[in-house]
C-alpha cells in the first residue's frame, strides 16, 4: 500500500466503523423483546427476555499495516457500546416520558418517568393487595418500602434496576436496591419478601438471610442503585426537562423525510453548507435529499452491481456505511464500506475512497474508487 493511502484520516475511517456499528446496535435492539408484565395479579412467573442472536467469530485477515489501528478501533467501539448501560430507559425498552395525567400514587416519578396514569393504577392495585395480608403495625413499618420497591417499574432507569438492559442476564423479579436500604427492609419487613416475588430462590434463601439476599438484589454499579439513583445529580441534573417549543412538542418528535427505500442504513450530510442528506439503502445505491425534502431522481451513488447483497431478512451484508472527508467541500472526497464478492467468489469487506464528480456536484464518480482495507472472512 503506498504513502498516499496510509494517509487517509484516522478520523474519517473512524466516522465509517462507527457509523457500521451503531446500525448493527440498532438492529440488535430491534431484536430484542421486552416488555412490562400485567402485575395486577400478586402472585405471577418471572418475566424472562429473549435474547438478542449471538455471532461466532470470524477470523480475519487485513491487507496492511494500517490494520492494528483499526482493530484497536473496533474493538474499543464495541468495548465502549457494551459498558455505557445505565441510560434512562423503561421495562418495554421505550424511552421515559412526561405522564400525560397526575399519578396518584408512584407521584415521584409524575414529571418524567415510565408509567401513565393506567400503569399507576396498577402498581397501587398491587401495593394494597400486598398490605391487605399484613398487620396495621407492619402498615406503618413496611408500607414506605414496599411503594418503593414496586413503583421502580415508573422510575426512568427501570430497565437499569431490573437488568432489562443486559439479554445475557435474567430480567429480575425485584429492582436494584442498595445494599444499605435493603439491610434496614430486610431487617424490618422480611416477611412480605414472599409476597413482593414468586421467585423460589429468594424466598427459600433469602428471607432469613439478610446478607445473601441484599447480595442478590445488589447492582454492581452503586450509582444506579435505589435509591442511590435518586441521589445522583450528575444522572437526574437535565432528566426530563425537555422545553416546550412552537408546536407544542414536549417530547422527541419526530417527522418523515424519506420514504419508498429498501433497507436504509444511513443518512448523513456532507457538512459543505448545502444542507443535503444522503441516504443509502443497503443494496448499495445512496440518494440526495434536497433541503425542501425532495429527493433528486438520479442517485449520488449506485453500485449495486458490487455489493453483496441478498434479499433474505436480516442478512447485514451490503452497503454498510459511509463517511465524507472533513475538507470534503474541497476535495470532494468521501468514504464508503461495503461486503462484496472478489473474482475468485470469495466475500470480503471494503472500505474505499470515492469523490465527488467534478461535473455535478450531486454525483459520484464512480471510477474513482481507490481501495484502502479489505476484509477476508
Amino acid at each position: 500500500m503506498g504513502n498516499e493511502h496510509e494517509r487517509v484520516s484516522k478520523q474519517t475511517l473512524s466516522s465509517v466503523l462507527l457509523g457500521n456499528l451503531k446500525a448493527q446496535k440498532m438492529n440488535s435492539l430491534n431484536l430484542l423483546s421486552g416488555h412490562i408484565s400485567d402485575t395486577s395479579h400478586l402472585r405471577k412467573p418471572p418475566l424472562k427476555k429473549v435474547p438478542s442472536g449471538s455471532h461466532k467469530s470470524k477470523s480475519c485477515k487485513i491487507s496492511f499495516s494500517f490494520s492494528s489501528f483499526l482493530l484497536c478501533l473496533s474493538f474499543g467501539l464495541l468495548y465502549q457500546a457494551e459498558v455505557l448501560l445505565g441510560h434512562p430507559q423503561c421495562l418495554d425498552y421505550g424511552p421515559p416520558f412526561q405522564p400525560p395525567f397526575h399519578l396518584e400514587f408512584c407521584s415521584a416519578y409524575e414529571t418524567f418517568g415510565c408509567c401513565d396514569q393506567e400503569k399507576d393504577n396498577v402498581v397501587a392495585a398491587k401495593y394494597w393487595e400486598i398490605m391487605d395480608y399484613i398487620d396495621p403495625q407492619a402498615h406503618e413499618l413496611c408500607g414506605r418500602y414496599i411503594k418503593d420497591i414496586l413503583c421502580q417499574e415508573c422510575s426512568p432507569y427501570a430497565a437499569h434496576l431490573y437488568d432489562a438492559e443486559n439479554p445475557q442476564t435474567p430480567l429480575r423479579n425485584l429492582p436494584g436496591l442498595c445494599f444499605d436500604y435493603c439491610s434496614e427492609f430486610h431487617l424490618y419487613c422480611r416477611s412480605v419478601i414472599t409476597l413482593l416475588t414468586d421467585d423460589k430462590h429468594i424466598q427459600e434463601c433469602c428471607e432469613k438471610n439478610k446478607t445473601r439476599f441484599c447480595n442478590l438484589l445488589n447492582i454492581q454499579d452503586q450509582d444506579y442503585c435505589f435509591p442511590n439513583v435518586l441521589k445522583n445529580t450528575d444522572l437526574n441534573r437535565n432528566l426530563g426537562s425537555v422545553v416546550e417549543d412552537k408546536k407544542g412538542c414536549l417530547q422527541l418528535c419526530l417527522r418523515e423525510v424519506a420514504n419508498g427505500l429498501r433497507n436504509p442504513v444511513l443518512m448523513v450530510h456532507a457538512n459543505d453548507n448545502t444542507y443535503r442528506m444522503f441516504v443509502a439503502e443497503q443494496v448499495g445505491i445512496v440518494w440526495v435529499y434536497l433541503p425542501d425534502g425532495s429527493r433528486l431522481e438520479e442517485p449520488f451513488l449506485d453500485i449495486k452491481k458490487l455489493v453483496l447483497a441478498t434479499p433474505w431478512i436480516g442478512d447485514e451484508r451490503g452497503f454498510l456505511g459511509m463517511a465524507f472527508h472533513p475538507k470534503y467541500k474541497h476535495n470532494g472526497k468521501f468514504y464508503i464500506y461495503y461486503s462484496y464478492l472478489d473474482k475468485k467468489k470469495v466475500e470480503k469487506i471494503r472500505i474505499s475512497e470515492l469523490r465527488v464528480s467534478p461535473s455535478d456536484v450531486n454525483k459520484a464518480d464512480p471510477n474513482s474508487e481507490r481501495q484502502y482495507i479489505y476484509v477476508l472472512f
